[in-house]
């Protein structure tokens, strides 16, 4: 009887004060952002579900810029009521989704399409259709450039109908509705294999509106935030501005596959050995100082993410890659598989492996604040993905290439794969290569030639070592 007695005493004398005196702080601090928001945001918060948190910490660090854009090309025609069926099927039916229904700034779909209206597809092409991507790249910067204000819709679908009798999927969602791990798993969900990414809209700089906002249940975290954009200039290092090129080139999968299989690697660290001659080669024709290695950074799903409140970021892998190296595929992926994820998470390449053997894994886009050699930073991305960063030298090693039109850092280069081939895009400064006719010389010649050579390579192992290769060990 004495000892509960004593227990109680204790915790109504001791505890019960401290526990009023922290949580007193944070319920004043939480009342007043959201008063905040209600007076000077209603547009955001009647989008939003009475159960959610009005600012969420994807508007804190704006990480997720300001709309991801991804779009798929379909084959033959498709309608938004085609759509809509297949989103019906494919994501709303689905039972691993039902907890996310009543998230809707995590989770894009169900809130939004039951209780917004969609309009009707922009017709951006005459009778008869776009006739290439480029074109259709060049109606894309100024819905891309919109960003969100009051009275934009938070999401949209748009169809564009292309030559060919395809169609293009373009999807626009702003980041306080899907965060890009939820949305990424979404678009995996929605459409089929082989998402190509298009455009992302230019990254927030920092203001004192969404720091004021950051995190309301923890202030200390806000101005921690403060404290690094203030050293930082921003929550971004700064990006090179000036133009950038794109180019766009189809691989055969069954070259893809068999250099794979002989190197007994991943997608990104075929794309890695392609760029390495492919860039060692062209800078030998052009007379340009080719840089020793390249930083090459991989964006990496978190396998069985945490919650939001635990765990907020993708892993990255990293690693050094020479160019023009006959080991440049080795020496990459030896320097992946010790390669410490970004953040606090370390976690063994054993992990990812087997995400990087499927032909099309998960999609990857956030990192945390990360490490001091690896910039916060947000890629709406495929995997498959490398991005060589440090193309331009020692200035931009803390500068990251973002995806948004005509505006990079160094080079980015994305393969999707789909069913007979991939899809490789890039998108290189024009600090690099000065022109497209140049970029255009590189991606058509000398990474096909690259392909072709190791494909060649992987063949020839391949043969002598046929009996080897199908041998099969079965133990008890």
């Amino acid at each position: 009887m004495f000892i509960p007695l004593v227990f109680w005493i204790f915790i109504i004398i001791l505890v019960l004060p401290v526990y009023v005196l922290v949580l007193t702080p944070l319920a004043v601090w939480r009342l007043c952002v959201n008063l905040i928001a209600y007076l000077t945001r209603p547009d955001i918060v009647a989008s939003l579900d009475s159960r959610d948190l009005v600012f969420t910490g994807d508007d804190y660090y704006g990480r997720a810029r300001k709309s991801v854009i991804s779009s798929i090309i379909l084959n033959g025609p498709a309608t938004l009521n085609t759509l809509k069926e297949r989103f019906t099927k494919n994501v709303l039916d689905k039972p691993h989704f039902f907890k996310m229904r009543s998230r809707p700034y995590v989770f894009m779909g169900y809130w939004f399409w039951r209780h917004v209206e969609i309009q009707e597809e922009e017709q951006f092409a005459e009778v008869g259709g776009i006739l290439s991507e480029d074109e259709l790249n060049e109606v894309l910067p100024s819905w891309v450039s919109e960003g969100f204000s009051p009275g934009t819709p938070l999401w949209n679908i748009k169809l564009i109908h292309l030559a060919g009798n395809r169609t293009a999927v373009v999807l626009k969602i702003h980041h306080i509705i899907g965060d890009g791990v939820s949305f990424m798993s979404l678009l995996e969900e929605f459409c089929d294999k082989g998402w190509s990414n298009l455009q992302t809209s230019p990254v927030r700089p920092f203001s004192f509106a969404h720091w004021a906002y950051a995190w309301y249940n923890f202030p200390w975290t806000a101005l921690k935030a403060f404290r690094l954009a203030r050293i930082r200039k921003g929550f971004r290092p700064k990006a090179i501005g000036g133009p950038a090129f794109t180019c766009y080139t189809n691989f055969p999968m069954e070259k893809l596959r068999a250099v794979r299989r002989a190197q007994k690697c991943i997608f990104p660290t075929v794309l890695a050995g392609v760029l390495s001659g492919a860039f060692y080669k062209f800078f030998q024709s052009t007379g340009k100082k080719s840089p020793a290695s390249v930083r090459m950074i991989i964006p990496t799903p978190y396998p069985n993410r945490p919650d939001k409140g635990t765990c907020n970021h993708v892993g990255w892998l990293h690693s050094e890659m020479p160019l023009g190296d006959p080991l440049a595929m080795k020496k990459f992926e030896d320097g992946v598989r010790y390669s410490y994820i970004s953040g606090l998470h370390g976690i063994m390449w054993q992990i990812f492996k087997p995400m990087y053997l499927l032909p099309a894994p998960s999609l990857s886009v956030y990192t945390d604040w990360g490490e001091k050699n690896l910039p916060p930073a947000v890629l709406t991305s495929i995997p498959g993905s490398i991005t060589p960063v440090y193309l331009l030298g020692q200035e931009v090693d803390h500068s990251y290439p973002t995806l948004s039109l005509g505006y990079t850092t160094g080079c980015n280069a994305c393969m999707t794969t789909y069913n007979d081939g991939a899809y490789l895009s890039i998108r290189i400064s024009k600090e690099i290569i000065s022109s497209k006719e140049m970029l255009d010389v590189l991606v058509s010649k000398y990474m096909h030639e690259e392909l072709e050579l190791m494909y060649q390579n992987a063949l020839n192992k391949e043969n002598g070592n046929a009996v080897e290769h199908i041998q099969i060990n079965v133990s008890n």
